[in-house]
Order: C-alpha cells, then structure tokens, then sequence
C-alpha cells in the first residue's frame, strides 16, 4: 500500500481507507462510521443466510456492514467499477475476512457489454465516491453488466449507489426483482428523473415505496410493510402530488458559493441538495476560480440546480469579487445564502433557516442571520452541537486590520443580536441581498472590506444581525488550502501583490476611519458611484455602531483620521 491508502479503525473493522476522499473516508477516519442512519434501517430487514447486491460498493463501508449481517451463510454480491476503489474493497473484504463477500469490478446498468469508467486523480482530494459514467474526465475502459445478467438465485435486499444511474440499474433487473422480490433502497432526490424512477418503480416493479431522507426504500406490493417501515412516510400518488404541489409553491433559495480552486465544493453542493427538505425550491450559484484544465470541477456539470460562473485563476480578484458575481446568478430567489465552498449540512437545514429567521424577524422586522458554523469534525459531537458560534466581540484592530471575532456561547433560546456577520454562514431575504449586494471592486479584500463593512452596511441600514438557536451547517476551518495546487497558489499570490492595502483604504474611507485624499488612486474615480451604491444608511450613525461594538475609543486611539475621534 502507497501513503494514500492507510489502515484505520472503523465499526466495520479495521479498513484501509483513501487519505484524499473527502466523504465516505473522511467520515469513517473522523468518526470511524459514514452513512450510520442507512445501516441501521437496511440491518433491520435483513437475516443470516440473505443474499445482498450492493451496487456502488466503494471501498467496502455498507458492503462489510451487510457481511456480518447476513452471516457466514450468506452473500454480498458488491459491484465497484473504478479500480481504486475495487481494489480497496477487495483488500477490506479480506482484512475482514469477510468470505462470503462476492466483488466484482463491473458497472451495473440495463445491458452487458463495455463502457468508459471515469479515473480520477487520487492524489488530490475529492469525493471518489460521487463520479458517475457520464462525467466529462479522463476515462479507461471496464466492463458493464445487467443484474440480470448475473441472475443471483435469491436477493434480500438491492442498495443502489450510482450517481445519476439507478433508473438504468432497476431496468436491468427486472426480471431478477420479478422473481426475488427484494427491499430496495435507491436515491430518488434528482429532479431530472424523479418522477420516471417512482413511477417505474410503482407501477412496474409493483413497489409501494417510503422516503428515508433523500433515499426510497421500497418493498413489494405483495409483502406486508416491516415494522421498521411504519414510522416513515409512504410516497403515495398523493404524498407525491402534494410533494410536487409544494415544491412549486414553496418558497427559493438561492445558495452562493465563492469557490476558490478547492475541489471540496463538489461535495458542498451535494451535501446542500442531499440534506434540505425539500430540494427541489434550492438552487446554488458558484464563483469558480480555477484553472481551465482543472477536471476535479467536472462533477459540478452533472448537478441539478447548479449554475457556475467560472475564472481563469489568473483573472481571479479574491472573495468579495467572486461573491459579487455569485449574486448575479440569484434571480428571483425569496431567500439567500452564503456558505463557504467546503461546508457540509444538517438534515433539514432550509427549514431550519427560514424558521430561524422568522424568529428573528419578531425581535426585529430588518434581521438577518449569520455565526461561526461549527467545524465539520464536530457535526457528530454533542458537545461542540451544544454551542454555536457567536459574533460579539472584535478580536484585532490595528491601522492595518479589522477583525471580528465568534465566541462559543451555549445555544440562546431565541436568537441574539451579533456585532457582524461570519462570510462563511450569512443567511437572509433574497430582497435584502438584491438591495445590498456586495460592491465587486474591493479586489482581494479581506477580513474588514467584507465582514465588518458589510455588517456597518446593514447595521447603518437599520439590519440587525442575529445568532440563530439551532445549527444548519458546519464548515472546514483547516483543510481547505491544503487542496489547492500549489500553482494556483503561485498564481494567486503573484496577481495579488498591492491589492489588499487598496481595497484596506478605500474600506477605511467608507468606515469613516481615514479621508478620502487616502483612498488608493485605483478607486478614485469610482468613489462616489461606490458610495451611492454601497454605502452606509441613514437610519442609525456610525459612531452610534462603533459605541454599540464598544470600540470607539480604541479606534480614536488608532486611527489619526478616525472621523469622531473628537467626539
């Protein structure tokens, strides 16, 4: 084994795992488990002696899981076509010693023959999990193959994981569900397709069917409903009609993505579309800054609801330019939301959110909602859950910087009022955003040209920024620049050199701690467009914010020009 493949603990057993996956490894190296909620449903269909197909195995999670399950009188039938991939089962499967493990390096679909099975770079992080056939990268020829095809004797249960293609897989088998009458457990969250894989599944495969997250579970019309199956809800015709009804009714979100070369943005926006209650009223538009031949992006063209607005890196100008024309691509949304590109989501984040921001709303009519999020390695972890992120204080100030600061505070009970705002979790009305969008020329700006400027905007506006009481999502404090290539890196700091003390003093201009005679040359003639167009409110004074914050003194201590240092 190389240095990207390590042996590490898991409630499977010992497992060798890619040190570069960034979901189902990711998850069993932190926590030692991935997809337990899953595991613990499908364990309770199945018996000693059951016969399980796992389409999509990966490196062996659900597959090892279903092997103690079914005992040593059992089968699992475990199809993986990347190689990687299936060769890492193969190792896990024997670690394990886990015989009664059949794997087999095939794609499953509705036909035999030879297909095209995507490679990708190992060496940098990404979800390897998430590549599907029809990704545009580089490729090498396997083998695909029916279930029916293969004609196991008997099937318990058929797990389908394949990014986009289980309508292909179900019409493979058909003879072979016909004839076993198998659980079926499949995603059915891709609006592109929806429809056609329930209603094959009804009124073909003769399924009632029941919704377990973004997943269906299914059993045979014929077979009682286990009673592990009672407590979720049937998708029947008029679930289904009253789904559809309520997703054209319900009101947008638009999530904005400012994606600086970091490959984990793939998996955001899965996580995003995956954990909302209902994704089909979520739409996410992404800033990409990489480089052109970069194809750990591909995977970005196969999501639904996705639109991207891609940069050469070389023509890159740093966050709040890219959140700028992230915004333009939000159309008529009620809702808007900005996230870093390497977050993750809690189940039934958007209501969370919009129930989070009505709360708000009663305290004060102008709210918008913004913290810390909690790391993403703590999203399992009471302790850390307990506490949220709250943005009450400044932690730097100096004639070079601003700096806001989140303090862990136990959970409020109802959402409390912050000093500013956190780029990596802003949430707010879709009109609010459309009035206050970000000014794009404050290239490579940092933490004060967004953070605390755009909380004076709104603040001076009359806004008022809350804490919300519950977690909606979780971010990566560490990784992310680990991901990107060190050439983009080059690029980048190369193309940088002069702009942030630039856009630093035109941001001191507009926060009234230095003249506007200081403003860099580069945005003088722009001044009073920018003012007019991104400037402060009328309704609340910016001394009245800077006495609020508690740091007035400190800034007529700092700053000679400060504009009410005689105050």
């Amino acid at each position: 084994m190389n240095e990207l493949v390590r042996l590490h603990e898991t409630v499977n057993g010992p497992m060798y795992l890619l040190e570069t996956d960034t979901v189902i490894c990711e998850s069993l190296r932190a926590t030692g488990d991935y997809a337990a909620d899953e595991k613990a449903l499908l364990g309770e269909l199945l018996s000693e002696s059951d016969t399980v197909v796992d389409v999509g195995a990966n490196v062996g999670n659900h597959t090892l899981f279903f092997s103690r399950c079914v005992g040593a009188e059992g089968r699992v039938l475990a199809f993986e076509p990347q190689r990687i991939l299936f060769q890492i089962l193969c190792a896990n499967a024997l670690l394990g010693r886990h015989q009664n493990v059949w794997p087999y390096r095939l794609a499953v679909g509705d036909r035999q023959g030879r297909v095209e099975v995507p490679v990708p770079n190992y060496e940098r992080p990404n979800n390897f999990g998430g590549y599907s056939l029809s990704f545009d990268t580089f490729k090498e020829e396997g083998d695909i193959t029916s279930l029916d095809a293969i004609a196991p004797p008997q099937c318990h249960l058929i797990k389908i994981d394949v990014e986009g293609m289980e309508m292909q897989v179900l019409k493979g088998a058909v003879a072979t569900i016909e004839r076993t009458r198998p659980f079926l457990y499949f995603e059915y969250n891709r609006p592109a397709f929806k429809e056609e894989i329930l209603s094959f599944s009804v009124n073909v495969l003769g399924y009632r069917l029941y919704r377990h997250g973004p997943n269906v579970i299914a059993h045979h019309r014929t077979e009682s409903a286990p009673h592990v199956l009672t407590d979720l809800v049937e998708l029947t015709p008029e679930v289904l009609q009253a789904s559809e009804k309520s997703s054209a009714s319900a009101e947008k979100i638009f999530v904005s993505i400012a994606c600086f070369s970091d490959p984990d943005v793939v998996d955001t926006v899965k996580s995003c579309l995956k954990n909302a209650v209902n994704p089909d009223r979520v739409t996410v538009g992404i800033c990409l800054q990489a480089q052109p031949t970069d194809r750990a992006f591909d995977a970005l063209d196969a999501l639904p609801q996705v639109s991207v607005d891609r940069i050469d890196v070389s023509e890159a100008k740093g966050p709040i330019y890219a959140r700028a024309r992230c915004e333009k691509l939000m159309l008529d949304a009620d809702y808007f939301l900005q996230i870093d590109c390497h977050s993750r989501f809690f189940r039934g984040w958007d209501d969370i959110l919009i129930a989070e921001l009505a709360k708000a709303s009663c305290l004060n009519g102008k709210a918008v909602l913004s913290h810390y999020p909690v790391n993403i390695i703590n999203m399992e972890s009471p302790e850390h859950l307990d506490r949220i992120g709250h943005v009450n204080r400044y932690r730097h100030i100096d004639v070079d910087s601003i700096k806001s600061h989140g303090a862990l505070v136990t959970l409020p009970e109802t959402p409390i009022a912050s000093l500013g705002i956190s780029a990596a979790m802003l949430f707010m009305s879709g009109e609010v955003r459309r009035l206050f969008p970000y000014d794009p020329e404050l290239d490579f700006g940092l933490h004060a040209e967004e953070q605390v400027l755009y909380a004076v905007r709104l603040w001076t506006h009359g806004y008022d920024i809350f804490c919300p009481t519950r977690h909606a999502l979780a971010t990566d404090y560490e990784g992310s620049r680990d991901r990107i290539p060190d050439e983009v890196k080059r690029i980048s700091n190369s193309n940088r050199a002069g702009w942030p003390q630039a856009s630093w003093s035109k941001a001191k201009f507009l926060l009234g701690l230095d003249t506007r005679e200081q403003v860099d040359l580069v945005y003088q003639d722009s001044l009073a467009e920018c003012i007019q167009r991104y400037g402060l409110g009328d309704e609340r004074t910016l001394l009245d914010y800077y006495r609020y914050a508690g740091i007035h003194d400190q800034l007529r201590e700092t700053f000679p020009n400060y504009l009410y240092r005689d105050e």
